[in-house]
């Protein structure tokens, strides 16, 4: 594990759902951003002293002197989202396999760069998006894709609106707020990485759709913040359908996660991350039915209140993030029908395509700077900015 230190909000969710998996353990790991912090907490986690590291540089580098039999089978990646560029790099080099939290990267230039160093070393790679884990979240999309239940889809509306950053908590020593909010941690866009890409991932992934263009409107509300925490993002997609992506950290009050409505000719399908074992479909007389899984005897769902940290500590995340693993450990010791198991979490390939949403947004809303002396002022972005992804380069 790198990152993940005993005050690391997902560090604790990644070792329960390790601990849960049946499957895997946790053996070393370089867990803080200094190396008293990796040593304390490798030592409350009653790992070998041998087996903490002081970065992760030393750690891929003396697990790779290890015998085969020792040395670890993959590396898992719990850091702020700047780091998951560099130490995917690191481990490639070390022919390790990673198993990262999200964003993919920090930007396009990194995105690209690590795919062309994944696709030619041939390692592999999974990323921690765990919605197709969800299993009412697996049987939405088949609803839609395969049993048409909702007919010819119209429209979609995808929203993740939490009110946890309303105050700013990244001046009062809040953790999660202080790297969330600082671009040099967590990249150039604030809100829209942390939870516009899960929007973007979850209404491309239901519904089969690939968005072509976005509208973009971001900012950040709370005076002295400096990253977005709030934006309407409009989406067209490639044969014609709309689509409204909502995502906010200031939504006072709110705290419930992911929500997926989509509108079709026959009915509209509505799934919540806080209620996450139902789905719900409204016919076009105002009928209402409900599907619930058997998983469970009472659908989970988390607190209405706002908690102070993001969404995730709840039973069904875990369980998903759970399953995610096991079909990472699957994936890694599979043979030539290896890739059936990257259903379970988000692939090497739609990670760059959440890089490329953001970089449409950052464009889209760039502002252009004041023109100099008598010189005509710059162009303003267009309204609507094409989502492409560069080719990646060869060596």
């Amino acid at each position: 594990m790198v990152g993940g230190s005993l005050n690391s909000f997902m560090g604790e969710i990644h070792r329960q759902a390790i601990a849960r998996s049946g499957c895997l353990e946790l053996v070393c790991g370089a867990f803080g951003s200094t190396r008293n912090s990796s040593y304390e907490t490798g030592k409350q986690l009653g790992l070998p002293t041998r087996r903490v590291y002081g970065t992760y540089r030393d750690l891929f580098r003396r697990e790779a002197a290890l015998s085969p039999e020792e040395r670890i089978d993959f590396a898992t990646v719990i850091t702020p989202n700047a780091m998951h560029y560099p130490i995917a790099m690191s481990a490639i080099d070390a022919h390790f396999p990673i198993f990262c939290e999200k964003p993919f990267t920090c930007n396009m230039d990194e995105a690209l760069n690590l795919t062309r160093k994944q696709q030619a070393s041939g390692i592999r790679y999974g990323i921690a998006m765990v919605l197709p884990c969800y299993p009412m979240f697996r049987k939405a999309r088949s609803l839609i894709q395969e049993e048409q239940a909702i007919g010819v889809i119209r429209k979609v509306v995808v929203s993740c609106e939490m009110g946890w950053m309303a105050p700013r908590l990244e001046v009062n020593g809040n953790r999660q707020a202080g790297w969330r909010s600082d671009p040099r941690r967590s990249g150039q866009a604030g809100c829209v990485t942390d939870l516009g890409a899960h929007c973007f991932y979850a209404a491309e992934w239901l519904t089969g759709l690939t968005v072509s263009e976005i509208c973009a409107d971001t900012r950040p509300t709370v005076p002295g913040r400096i990253l977005d925490d709030d934006c309407t993002i409009l989406l067209r997609f490639e044969n014609g359908i709309r689509g409204v992506l909502l995502a906010s950290q200031i939504e006072t009050g709110s705290a419930g996660g992911i929500t997926a409505k989509i509108i079709g000719s026959k009915g509209t399908l509505i799934w919540r991350q806080a209620d996450p074992d139902r789905i719900r479909i409204i016919g076009v007389d105002g009928s209402v039915g409900e599907i619930v899984s058997d998983a469970v005897e009472t659908p989970r769902t988390v607190s209405p209140e706002c908690p102070p940290t993001p969404f995730g500590n709840n039973e069904a995340y875990i369980q998903a993030l759970t399953d995610a693993y096991i079909a990472f450990a699957e994936y890694l010791t599979a043979g030539k029908d290896a890739e059936r198991h990257t259903a379970s979490f988000m692939s090497i390939t739609e990670g760059l395509r959440s890089v490329a949403f953001v970089d449409a947004v950052l464009k889209n809303t760039a502002v252009p700077p004041p023109p100099q002396d008598d010189t005509p002022p710059p162009p303003l972005p267009p309204k609507w900015m094409p989502l492409i992804i560069p080719a990646i380069p060869e060596f």
